[in-house]
């Protein structure tokens, strides 16, 4: 395999990928367009690569069960690929042996197939030796297409493969078809149909071994109806458990266009029987009657993503089936099957249509939209191994159903009550590792359970509903409630009540008529949660959809008046979205004395048609309001069995008034410290004090359960605790309700007071000073006291005076700002600033080298609006320390408004010491969980930014660096006691607590549960792409950046790497999300410090970008262009900028203008003036023109003739119009305008004065329909340009326009060159002048070189020859020099940069190729300055720095 067969260089969507076994481990293999790829799963190391097909995309690969060992003791795998029409075999090699090289790939010839591939197989199940000779010289594979014919494949002799048609099915077109050819069996085959059918249907295994040209019997044996759209993807399942391989009772499962799936089944019995065809066989080559075909045999069916599913496949274990489906959202769903299995294994026939899906976890992993590719295979302890591939390019593997109570590959998820503690504690003996106690008692103890148990009983009810709008009544219902248990209604659920009422309901106006309502009441032991359904309404009572979750308070004391002294009270809420209608449940379950005798609910209904609310109140049956006898009040509720819950239950005081978890602090990854409601500090270890507690604890196979140890007991700690730990140090600060400030040290395991007791905190800071300095304060706390507004700071040193610290009872003191509530601070050490976040959103700089112990220091500077008005919620600095050589410093701000964000900060001191700051903002961004960023940190070893928050009801733990979600919890949201603490070793990996109803939840992973193997790009086609003008970042590093924009409306900017060691040369250094709609245009600036970007919804936006420590890049968009609509509904098709004074490119340089013109899809064009300095961004409208209103514009480019300025636009009509541009070149303010030859050469329609719009004079026919592209070029010739353009036509416009001083009107010619491509012309980009010739002394021959590509994937070279005489153009001559293809579907945009004679061409649309084109060596003209610089001596990296030392970027120049 050659070098440039290695596909390096390009990001392409996923289409086709498969696992095999070698030798030890799995290889992914993996189809990426024509390319493959082979990874190691262990590792994620390419082992090798290829080309497979030339032009055609891999669509699929199906590979042999069956290895074999040749001559040379290495291993053999055999493979089909298949894309369109097209297959190709091939083999992979390895050596057995130890040692070995690697492997290699062997690939066939292809050959074409008469009809569109939809899948193939080899036989699986039976050695290569038991297999039948005669089939074995005819066929190796089998395949079906779209017509739903069945083809027989053999690999041949010397790698000449060949195909026949073996059988054909019901004639119709398939989207999707799926085979299973099994040992001793007949070739089944699923195909699913464009109209919604699923069709089942067989042939014998021996028409594969005929000879005769006679059509092969086939048998349908059955035509599945029900979807309400194509079938995009069909599977039929393994033999289900309990089923032998004589009877091979198997399921089907399918998903359509209607965003279901469907579970069907059928018999292999009559399979297996109608497939005998022996003697009898001479019967038609299709049949099945009535009696054969049946339409009635769905057994599960379920609505699922939320847009198309493209695939499903099984997934069978000894504990079950599940499916698994891929869909269009870029997610792939678990599905559990229930009620399926009979009890003796499959399902009797009796059973039938009885079962359902149960959704059990979504992956969500992909960017944008569609997973194209799936790879399903069972790994270690038979675990399901899941690998997919989307549009995005990504390829990411991860385990299946991963169980949340166990430890495996580095997961942990563990969780205790107070009991669990105290049982421990009193025990007062370590708890072994595989103690699993904690594990099977945890739901037993808790308030959750203990109500939800109690409710079950006769209760009476009475409701009084208060409407506020007179279509819906007001009343009072009155009647009977029963709370019931019954059979279990899904397989996640540990116990179901069915609540039914009957009574009556009496209107205001005395009407009064019976009613009844239902639903079903759920509690989960998994999460410790109720859960109250809806019901179908057609009498079974069963299970519809989810009404609304129960989230349970602590237990308080009743403070109302309407209850007597010595109750309490567990409140709950909910909410539930009935399409506009909003409701608000609130439960009050009201205990005297334990018992459960009484509770209310209260809903508050809001929505357009709606507006009531609801009282009701329950009271036991025989309850009079007084107290349960003694003698029947149990001190606890006893543990109920399932099928055991009878009478009444009662809940203890002394449970109810139990100790409760309260705050949590990591210590490591498998250390923990938590405060009490009553005041205790407990410390819980996951593994043996002494042992490796990362790999101890996170690499066990049993659960370990943690060995708990009272720290102590402090009445201060009582009800209110606040802790803090500094990052990288063993010491944790506590502070209670006397505002005394503890210090606990993790070796020592003791709580010292560092400070005398004061106001109460509430807001506790601390951090380590890592300053080398003879003090032994070597930690800094800074703590905000209620009722103050100022903060106190304390220098805390780590040694003992005497006994104890020495407490310090006069701290510095700093002043807040009006109104300011701390919610996050930071100490920059080495320019000794704090920054402090507040809760609105802005930020606080203090100058801590002048803090006084006597006077409140004020803020040097204050920025308000940093995130909004919502709390910032953490400030991290970057690593590196400053920069030279001023202090600058780099540090991030996260906030609730969901984004983050990098600042600079710049410290200039006076000899007096005093503080002069510059803060900077040079990168915004947010991540996809959000709103809620809750934590950030970079991490120690690979100094990638991690930040983490909440999403709705999910814990969200995000690698921005990689833009990789890493760790997500099901935790019920921010409202609840938690922590999270990375591993900070590279691995993303962390640990998790968090309290649930009263329960202390731990989740640790030694690493992310997913492994990427191939990162990918953009999730949608890329529509835009510009390419930066070369920027030097530092000594010796020179690039230049590739800017794409995407319909997925995000902005990636990316560096091209040469390293063939990469897996692609792109390396992504930032990604931007702004945009509301997807990407139009992008433009750089000259230097490379701005980006311009358009979309739809007349977004125009101004991005400053420059490097970022850790980051790559970072972007601030520092302005946006106003809308031109009140509601935005027009789409920026294109625009062009216009430098002003483009002379200085400094590194010192602060200030831009510019002159942009802008198109509109309503036909309209607009000039703007934008100015960004220090002190100002904005935009101003010059002037506008309207082309027509019924046609688009959709291009502009700037024309520079020595007399005045055009602008040159092209429209849906295929013209292309001249524009006479305001003349800005004669006048000190841009934004004062004049229009030149106004007296001598008039424009029909122009006026003098500064309102005069804009008009073009000059309009060219030229295309048929849509210009979809163009560039303008200057000539050699004066006043004339070379205009190239493509259009939807496929064709593509030549036209050289020139201009006099006599006239505004252009003179132009034009030629048209017709199916220059076979689908439209959607790019188009200049390359460079070419050699040019005198061919008399009056004649020259001018040339220039342009690339072409479009939606048939072919890129060509043109060389477009201006041949020009006395004082005029002669004529145009046009030749193609190159054709070639590109990987890459409806190419959008090229670009090129030359490199000495080799250019390198990027090609964006359906993904990214580069390519490098050398057939233009000895036709591109050298670069004049690039002679002059050879004839100095200078090479290409020192002329290069010399040429590009005006457009270093600076360390810093951002926007404030």
């Amino acid at each position: 395999m050659s070098e440039d067969e290695v596909p390096h260089d390009v990001i392409n969507p996923i289409t086709a990928l498969a696992a095999v076994r070698y030798p030890s481990n799995w290889a992914l293999l993996v189809g990426e367009g024509p390319f493959l790829r082979i990874f190691d799963h262990g590792t994620a190391q390419i082992l090798a690569s290829c080309r497979v097909f030339e032009t055609q995309a891999i669509h699929g690969i199906a590979v042999s069960d069956r290895p074999r060992e040749d001559e040379d003791s290495h291993r053999v795998v055999q493979f089909l690929f298949w894309g369109g029409r097209w297959v190709c075999f091939g083999k992979l090699r390895h050596d057995v042996k130890e040692g070995s090289p690697g492997i290699e790939i062997n690939l066939a010839q292809q050959i074409q197939v008469d009809g569109w591939v939809l899948d193939a197989t080899f036989k699986h199940g039976v050695r290569a030796a038991e297999q039948d000779a005669s089939i074995q010289k005819k066929a190796n594979a089998v395949l079906v297409t779209a017509q739903n014919d069945a083809f027989a494949v053999h690999a041949g002799q010397k790698d000449r493969p060949t195909v026949r048609r073996v059988a054909s099915g019901s004639r119709s077109m398939l989207y999707s078809a799926h085979i299973e050819w099994t040992h001793n069996g007949p070739i089944l085959i699923a195909s699913g149909t464009v109209f919604g059918e699923v069709l089942l249907w067989s042939f014998a295994e021996s028409a594969l071994a005929s000879k005769s040209d006679l059509p092969t019997p086939t048998q349908l044996h059955h035509r599945y109806v029900g979807h309400e759209g194509s079938v995009f993807g069909v599977r039929i399942s393994q033999p289900l458990p309990g089923s032998s391989r004589a009877t091979s009772k198997r399921l089907l499962a399918s998903c359509s266009d209607d965003r279901t799936i469907r579970v069907w089944d059928f018999d292999g019995n009559d399979i297996w029987e109608t497939n005998s065809h022996k003697s009898n066989c001479a019967s038609p080559s299709r049949k099945g009657d009535g009696r054969q075909v049946s339409t009635s045999r769905c057994v599960a069916m379920i609505m699922g993503h939320q847009s198309r599913i493209w695939n499903v496949r099984f997934l069978m274990s000894r504990e079950g089936v599940a499916v698994i489906s891929f869909g269009e959202d870029g997610t792939a769903q678990v599905w559990r099957l229930l009620n399926v299995l009979g009890s003796q294994g499959p399902m009797l026939p009796e059973e039938r249509n009885s079962g359902s899906l149960a959704h059990h976890q979504a992956y969500a992993y992909h960017f944008g939209k569609n997973i194209w590719a799936s790879a399903v295979f069972q790994g270690q302890n038979h675990s399901h191994m899941a690998c997919t591939g989307g549009a995005d390019g990504r390829v990411v593997a991860y385990d299946i159903c991963q169980p949340l109570d166990a430890v495996k590959g580095g997961f942990l998820s563990r969780h205790w009550t107070m009991q669990d503690v105290a049982k421990q504690l009193e025990e007062n003996q370590p708890v072994a590792l595989n103690d699993a106690h904690s594990t099977q008692t945890w739901a037993n103890d808790t308030t959750c359970f203990r109500i939800f148990a109690a409710l079950e009983g006769r209760w009476d009810i009475k409701r009084e509903i208060s409407s506020a709008l007179p279509t819906y009544p007001s009343g009072t219902f009155a009647g009977e409630a029963v709370i019931a248990g019954r059979i279990l209604g899904g397989d996640k659920i540990d116990k179901e009540y069915l609540y039914t009422e009957h009574g009556t309901f009496t209107t205001d106006q005395g009407l009064s008529f019976p009613a009844t309502r239902q639903y079903v009441y759920r509690f989960r032991r998994a999460t410790d949660t109720m859960s109250a359904w809806f019901v179908k309404t057609d009498g079974s009572s069963a299970v519809d959809y989810l009404f609304h979750e129960l989230q349970l308070d602590s237990a308080t004391e009743a403070d109302d008046a309407d209850y007597p002294q010595g109750q309490m009270v567990v409140r709950a809420t909910g909410y539930h979205l009935c399409v506009e209608d909003h409701y608000t449940p609130e439960y009050k379950f009201l205990l005297k004395h334990g018992s459960l005798q009484e509770w209310t609910l209260s809903y508050r209904v809001k929505g357009p048609q709606k507006d009531y609310h609801t009282e009701a109140t329950f009271l036991k049956q025989n309850y009079n309001g007084n107290l349960v006898p003694a003698n029947q009040v149990e001190k606890e509720i006893p543990v109920p069995k399932p099928t055991d819950h009878q009478g009444d239950y009662v809940i203890s005081d002394e449970i109810l008034e139990k100790d409760g978890f309260k705050s949590y602090i990591c210590l490591s990854s498998g250390s923990f410290l938590t405060t009490t409601v009553r005041g205790k500090v407990l410390l819980g270890v996951l593994a043996p004090p002494g042992s490796n507690v990362d790999e101890a604890q996170l690499q066990t196979v049993v659960s370990p359960a943690a060995k708990w140890k009272l720290i102590g007991h402090f009445d201060v700690l009582k009800s209110s605790s606040i802790v803090a730990r500094s990052v990288g140090s063993d010491y944790v600060f506590i502070s209670g309700n006397d505002g005394t400030i503890y210090r606990y040290n993790s070796q020592e395991k003791v709580l010292h007071p560092v400070s005398i007791p004061d106001r109460k905190v509430a807001f506790l800071h601390c951090q380590k000073l890592h300053a080398q300095s003879s003090s032994s304060r070597n930690h800094v706390v800074l703590a905000v006291r209620l009722g103050l507004s100022v903060a106190h700071i304390y220098n805390v040193g780590t040694t003992l005076i005497g006994s104890d610290l020495q407490l310090q009872s006069r701290p510095l003191l700093i002043a807040f700002p009006e109104s300011w509530v701390v919610t996050s601070a930071w100490f920059l050490e080495v320019l000794e600033v704090w920054v402090l976040g507040s809760r609105h959103g802005a930020l606080s700089f203090y100058d801590a080298a002048n803090f006084s112990i006597d006077t409140p220091s004020i803020p040097l500077d204050v920025r308000p609006d940093v995130h909004g008005s919502d709390a910032v919620t953490t400030i991290v600095p970057l690593p590196g320390g400053t920069t030279a050589p001023q202090a600058t410093q780099f540090f991030l701000t996260a906030g609730r408004d969901g984004h983050y964000a990098i600042h600079t900060i710049t410290a200039v001191r006076t000899m007096s010491r005093s503080a002069r700051l510059t803060i900077w903002t040079v990168h915004r961004s947010a991540p996809p969980f959000g709103p809620n960023i809750e934590g950030a940190t970079f991490d120690q070893q690979s100094h990638e930014l991690i930040l983490w928050g909440f999403r709705s009801k999910d814990f969200v733990v995000w690698n921005a660096s990689k833009s990789m979600e890493t760790m997500t919890i099901e935790c019920g949201g921010a409202h609840r006691n938690w922590y999270y603490t990375p591993r900070n070793d590279g691995s993303d990996g962390g640990t998790f607590i968090w309290t649930k109803a009263s329960v202390c939840h731990v989740q640790a992973q030694a690493s992310s549960l997913h492994r990427v193997f191939q990162s990918g790009g953009h999730g949608r086609e890329i529509r835009a792409m510009a390419l930066s003008p070369v920027i030097s970042h530092n000594a010796g590093s020179i690039r230049r950046h590739i800017a794409t924009g995407s319909e997925d409306t995000a902005i990636r900017i990316w560096s091209y790497e040469s390293d063939q060691s990469l897996r692609s040369g792109f390396k992504c250094l930032g990604t931007f999300t702004k945009h509301i709609t997807g990407i139009q245009q992008l433009r750089w600036s000259g230097d490379g410090r701005l980006l311009f970007s358009a979309a739809g919804r007349e977004e125009f936006f101004v991005w400053r970008v420059q490097p970022v420590p850790c980051l790559g890049l970072g972007a601030v968009c520092e302005a946006l262009c106003p809308p031109v609509t009140d509601d935005g509904d027009l789409r920026i098709m294109d625009f062009a900028l216009k430098e002003i004074d483009t002379d200085s490119y400094a590194q010192a340089r602060t200030e831009w203008e510019y002159h942009i013109i802008i198109a509109y899809s309503d036909g309209s064009l607009r000039l703007y003036y934008y100015a960004s300095t220090p002190f100002r961004k904005s935009f101003d409208l010059l002037q506008s023109g309207m082309y027509n209103s019924v046609n688009c514009l959709t291009q502009t480019a700037y024309l520079d003739p020595y007399i005045c300025l055009f602008t040159c636009t092209a429209a849906s009509d295929g013209h292309l119009a001249f524009w006479l541009f305001p003349d800005i070149s004669t006048t000190e303010d841009p934004t004062h305008i004049t229009f030149p030859f106004k007296e001598r050469t008039p424009v029909p329609g122009m006026e003098s004065g500064r309102d005069m719009s804009l008009q073009y004079p000059c309009c060219i026919p030229l295309h048929q329909s849509y210009i979809k592209s163009i560039f303008v070029v200057p000539t050699e010739i004066d006043g004339k340009y070379l205009i190239v353009s493509g259009g939807d036509d496929g064709a593509l416009g030549i036209t050289l326009v020139g201009f006099r001083p006599s006239t505004v009107e252009p003179q132009y010619e034009r030629l048209l060159i017709p199916k220059a491509h076979a689908a439209a012309v959607n790019a188009v980009v200049y390359v460079g002048k070419g050699y040019s010739s005198a061919r008399t002394n009056e004649n020259h021959a001018y040339r220039h070189v342009l690339m072409s590509s479009g939606s048939d994937q072919k890129i060509k070279t043109w060389i477009i020859t201006i041949n020009y005489g006395p004082s005029r153009v002669l004529g145009l001559d046009v030749d193609m020099i190159g054709d070639r293809f590109t990987s890459v579907a409806d190419v959008a945009a090229l670009a090129v940069t030359r490199i000495g004679p080799r250019v390198r061409v990027f090609v964006a649309g359906v993904g990214m190729e580069r390519l490098d084109e050398d057939a233009l060596d000895g036709v591109l003209a050298e670069d004049e300055q690039k002679s002059e610089r050879d004839s100095r001596g200078l090479d290409s990296e020192a002329a290069a720095r010399e040429d590009e030392e005006k457009l270093d970027w600076p360390p810093v120049t951002a926007t404030t």
